[in-house]
């Protein structure tokens, strides 16, 4: 089914190119002509045009096309240059019959406008062009037919749009129309790509030539278009009465051309001006005025860069259709979230300036890439919150017991821990007091750099491949943080050695044996609690608050530690142990008889988890890849895994 729909970027700006027929253009004598410097030209049909998103066809019906800019300020261009105007467009009219636009222009008599003038008459000049703006599209399927039931499908439909202005150019796309054509169109191959006839009516045909009055040769239209386009009270109107009407014209479109420049220094709408008849001198003051309040304002109001809301926008709707969950998506993400990768980037080039639907693919996807980083930075940020959000959802559980900690860079670092104090002793009668040392320990805490780097081709974003935006980066989110779990379990499986013993060891007061019972969990509980300080003297008392266990043990510790009674007796003894330890089952933990106990990080840490300045989540860095056009990332996490201390954890056999 055929659907219509606002265009998202009505500003955007678009051109066709047609071929001038020059024997419209001759003298009584059949020499060069001047007729007053007036050339009537065809500039607009329904041709369908080859686009990188499928065929275009610009509706010619009453309502579809806005001619009255063109009526009004209409002027005639060299290549679409504003700053070489060749002279005014002094009359349009749409042939509902036809299909086309025709439209009567005059060239101006100073020095270049005459150079064009007479290359066009001479043949070496064959282009007609227009340049027009799309408000409302109508997507036709393949094999739907459209709304008004003229065309069939595939095919895009610009079913609103209005001609901004005419050019002469010099290098032409098309042949269909031009000054002097009335024949329908023609098959003919446009920028290698085929264009037929398939959804257009009538047969071609040569023009038929007439000659005018003044021995001019002109085609049926062109003579039909010239004498509906005077009026019978034009025709026989004084000559006094024609200049005044030409002078009408001339103030008329210099009040246009002021009202348009001023406005524009100040960033003011100037329709309603226009339309309104304002004077000059009135629009001058009420620029003035509103310069004025503007001044006077007592608050300002910091807004966000309409490049920076697109780029919000674009990302949170394309991580939304990744199906990446975003709390307070931006204003307008909602509009982004069915689009797909080629559209954004042809937005994204649109938005640089660039007339993006002359391109194919690939030289639409080099152009995103290479222009000011919009398209490239859209993909980065959405593969960033992929990749963030995977990081922290990562089944990983060392973040539940062990301690974070932080270091300003690579070098090691220290904790130190402070010994107890001696008693304070019974003073003498003459006062006399006996020096104490305090005693430290220490360990060392270091950071190194983890990172692997993943590319997005353009074939990727040609086959808008979401799994290559959304999941590569959040396996390599989940990868980093697994890769931390990982060395923090190795700790407990290797037992390295600290001051001077292995982590786990009977001079330690940290090993023991049994399964998990109540009774194991009291003698166990008993050692941690009996832990000394530095030099021995002090009691610590370490209560332990997670019981970690491997997946095989998961069950059985689960049911002694939510249990209110002692689930090894046969009456209600109760569980001294009833939910007072967390239960922690880990899969990197291969010893399935072996569990262990650690005290709360915040109380007595054991193993840190050091960060580079605090910055736990890895970082995403990326660039436009020269070897692939694609875009290139490279993630990387700057993180240590450190032993602090042995007081805190204890390790049972579990036989």
């Amino acid at each position: 089914m055929a659907t219509s729909k606002q265009n998202p970027n009505p500003n955007e700006e678009l051109t066709r190119d047609f071929r001038v027929t020059v024997n419209a253009l001759r003298t009584d004598d059949g020499g060069e002509a001047d007729a007053g410097r007036r050339v009537e030209l065809s500039f607009s049909s329904e041709e369908p045009y080859q686009r990188w998103f499928g065929k275009e066809i610009l509706v010619h019906e009453a309502g579809a096309i806005d001619l009255s800019r063109l009526e009004q300020i209409g002027v005639l261009l060299f290549n679409h240059d504003p700053d070489k105007p060749l002279g005014s467009v002094e009359s349009v009219k749409l042939d509902e019959a036809k299909h086309r636009c025709t439209a009567t222009v005059r060239f101006d008599e100073d020095e270049g406008s005459d150079k064009i003038y007479q290359k066009v008459i001479n043949g070496t000049l064959k282009g007609v062009s227009v340049g027009y703006r799309v408000a409302v599209w109508e997507e036709v399927g393949d094999g739907e037919t459209s709304t008004n039931g003229r065309f069939t499908g595939p095919c895009d439909l610009a079913t609103r749009w209005t001609p901004y202005e005419i050019s002469i150019v010099s290098v032409p796309a098309d042949a269909t129309v031009g000054v002097g054509r009335s024949a329908e169109p023609e098959t003919q191959e446009k920028g290698g790509t085929k264009m037929d006839n398939n959804l257009t009516t009538g047969t071609p045909k040569e023009p038929e030539q007439v000659t005018t009055a003044q021995g001019t040769p002109q085609e049926p239209e062109q003579r039909n278009a010239n004498s509906t386009a005077q009026e019978p009270e034009q025709r026989n109107a004084s000559p006094d009465t024609q200049n005044a009407a030409a002078d009408g014209v001339r103030d008329e479109r210099q009040r246009v051309n002021e009202i348009i420049g001023m406005c524009k220094r100040f960033e003011v709408d100037p329709t309603q001006y226009i339309a309104d008849g304002t004077t000059v001198d009135a629009v001058r003051a009420a620029l003035l005025d509103r310069i004025t309040a503007d001044r006077q304002a007592q608050t300002v109001t910091v807004q966000a860069d309409e490049a920076d809301k697109f780029r919000a926008a674009a990302t949170d709707g394309l991580a939304m259709r990744a199906g990446i969950a975003i709390d307070k998506p931006a204003e307008g993400a909602n509009e982004f979230q069915g689009r797909s990768l080629l559209r954004l980037a042809a937005e994204c080039v649109e938005r640089d300036g660039q007339n993006v639907r002359s391109m194919d693919d690939e030289e639409l996807i080099r152009a995103a890439m290479t222009g000011t980083g919009a398209f490239p930075g859209i993909l980065s940020n959405v593969a960033h919150k992929s990749m963030a959000q995977s990081y922290q959802t990562a089944p990983t559980t060392f973040q539940l017991w062990t301690a974070r900690g932080s270091n300003t860079d690579f070098k090691d670092a220290t904790r130190y821990r402070l010994s107890e104090a001696d008693e304070l002793l019974p003073m003498t009668e003459t006062g006399e007091f006996k020096h104490a040392e305090v005693t430290e320990a220490s360990a060392k805490t270091s950071v190194a750099t983890y990172g692997r780097t993943f590319t997005m081709t353009r074939k990727a974003i040609i086959n808008d491949d979401m799994g290559a935006l959304s999941r590569i980066p959040a396996l390599y989110g989940q990868a980093a943080r697994r890769g931390i779990n990982k060395m923090v379990y190795k700790i407990l499986a290797d037992n390295p050695t600290i001051e001077g013993k292995a982590l786990f060891h009977a001079d330690h007061s940290n090993l023991s044996t049994g399964a998990i019972t109540v009774a194991n969990l009291g003698k166990a509980k008993a050692l941690m609690a009996r832990q000394t300080n530095i030099r021995g003297k002090e009691a610590l008392n370490v209560q332990p608050a997670f019981l970690i266990v491997p997946p095989e043990l998961e069950v059985t510790a689960a049911q002694l530690i939510n249990s209110v009674v002692d689930p090894s007796k046969n009456n209600a003894t109760p569980n001294p142990f009833a939910n007072r330890l967390t239960v922690v089952a880990d899969p990197e933990l291969a010893d399935v008889h072996a569990w262990y106990l650690a005290a709360a990080p915040g109380i007595l840490p054991s193993i840190e988890v050091t960060y580079l300045n605090g910055v736990e989540a890895p970082t995403m860095e990326s660039h436009v890849s020269f070897k692939t056009l694609g875009i290139e990332w490279r993630i990387y996490q700057d993180v240590g895994v450190n032993l602090i201390d042995f007081r805190g954890l204890l390790k049972s056999s579990g036989q």
